[in-house]
């Protein structure tokens, strides 16, 4: 059994654990006309729900919070901040009454250890709609073996997109291996095209945990990191993941300016032509994109490892419950709502995206996934890092960025130590 479908196997196994016996019997699935849960027993409410802000926009969150408020009286409420602000933000609040958090919409995992989930997070394992969730959603939604949060969300590959016209034009195939993908970076910034869009000014888009999840899946290595035994610098491959980003920066395939590239001009650059490549997720061009989502293909992200790209699964944000709330009661009602098919399903429709429920019918596929599939079977890899590596932050990608823009005096296991030293203070690992 590989290391992502042990972990599949393993979390859904604890749910079945802590969920399969106790709980009443789902109603078929196949039927979305009438409710199959208990929702609607609390009104004239105002439920408060706290995320970044780009998150709790997506159309398919906005239709169900207007769908909630249309059947049961109450007010969905959102209170958005930037990805800078919101840890800091709910971390101040998460015991505070006062604060008006009822819902938090966050990513689980090891990156919500900062607000202490089996001290401040209602424990959902108990719910009926955990057996309507795929065992990628359960995954996700477990936290030290208890099912913290809903994941309704929109399940993504990622890897590189990259502009179909741009390479057509230049007689560019999609590359299949590192060294393919050097000579496309050579072969357009040549043709006056920057190969690559890095949101440099946002850390947490240098995705430095795609290359990442295929080297911790080899045996042991995840264990050890855990254990504080085994470093990012004591790991060859994680060098080669930080030269690869140094090579882009020094040889120009990133452009001038790069440092200030940001979130927001990722649509721009994409639209205008200008890039060719951008690493990111299938559904971002449904969610985020303001251009045409068809001029744009999906191939593995070759960061350096594995030889043959990789693509990633996808990352849930989870809908979770302050039990500190003014609003518990209410917060659990929304919950219920949203994870009945009779509800998801009109959330999703027509929506770009794999299922995260079992009952979900609505969503599609996106074209990028289709045309990619059998690529995307071949080099798929579960999300582990972000998931599963003790003090793990994508935040810590800013001694990546200040790898890429320093003098040559400075090593990459220079780099990866200073990654090592913010994570493991962060995992209250000993040196």
């Amino acid at each position: 059994m590989g290391k992502h479908e042990f972990f599949r196997a393993a979390a859904l196994a604890a749910a079945v654990c802590l969920c399969g016996c106790t709980k009443p019997e789902i109603k078929n699935m196949e039927n979305t006309s009438a409710p199959v849960y208990e929702w609607g027993t609390v009104t004239g409410r105002t439920i408060t729900v706290w995320g970044r802000e780009d998150d709790l926009t997506r159309s398919y969150i906005s239709r169900a919070f207007r769908r909630y408020e249309e059947m049961t009286g109450n007010a969905v409420e959102i209170k958005a901040f930037s990805p800078d602000q919101v840890e800091e933000r709910v971390s101040e609040a998460i015991m505070d009454k006062e604060s008006g958090m009822d819902v938090l919409l966050y990513f689980g995992g090891v990156n919500i250890d900062a607000f202490d989930p089996d001290a401040n997070f209602y424990d959902f394992s108990e719910a009926p709609w955990v057996e309507d969730l795929t065992d990628t959603a359960v995954n996700q939604a477990i936290y030290h073996g208890k099912v913290i949060g809903l994941p309704h969300w929109e399940a993504s590959v990622s890897g590189t997109l990259y502009n179909k016209k741009l390479f057509k034009r230049y007689g560019i195939t999609p590359p299949e291996t590192q060294e393919q993908f050097w000579q496309t970076c050579e072969t357009l910034l040549q043709n006056g095209i920057t190969p690559l869009y890095l949101p440099c000014g946002s850390p947490t888009m240098l995705l430095y945990q795609f290359p990442l999840d295929t080297i911790v899946k080899q045996n042991g290595v995840l264990e050890e990191i855990n254990r504080g035994t085994l470093d990012y610098a004591d790991l060859p491959e994680m060098k080669t993941v930080a030269d690869w980003y140094r090579r882009m920066a020094k040889n120009g395939y990133l452009g001038e300016g790069f440092m200030e590239n940001d979130w927001a001009g990722m649509s721009p650059a994409m639209e205008s032509g200008e890039y060719a490549m951008m690493l990111c997720w299938d559904t971002w061009l449904y969610t985020d994109f303001e251009g045409d989502p068809s001029d744009f293909g999906l191939m593995p992200a070759f960061v350096g490892v594995p030889e043959k790209g990789t693509f990633e699964g996808p990352n849930l944000s989870l809908f979770m419950v302050n039990r500190h709330g003014a609003q518990v009661e209410a917060a659990l009602d929304l919950i219920s709502f949203m994870a009945d098919p009779y509800n998801y399903n009109d959330a999703f429709e027509g929506i770009y995206t794999a299922p995260v429920f079992k009952g979900q019918k609505a969503s599609i596929s996106t074209p990028q996934y289709v045309e990619a599939a059998r690529w995307i079977e071949e080099n798929y890899n579960d999300s582990i890092a972000w998931l599963n590596i003790k003090g793990f932050s994508q935040w810590d990608a800013v001694c990546i960025r200040d790898y890429m823009s320093s003098d040559e005096d400075v090593t990459a296991e220079e780099c990866l130590r200073d990654m090592d030293e913010l994570r493991r203070k962060r995992a209250s690992l000993s040196p």
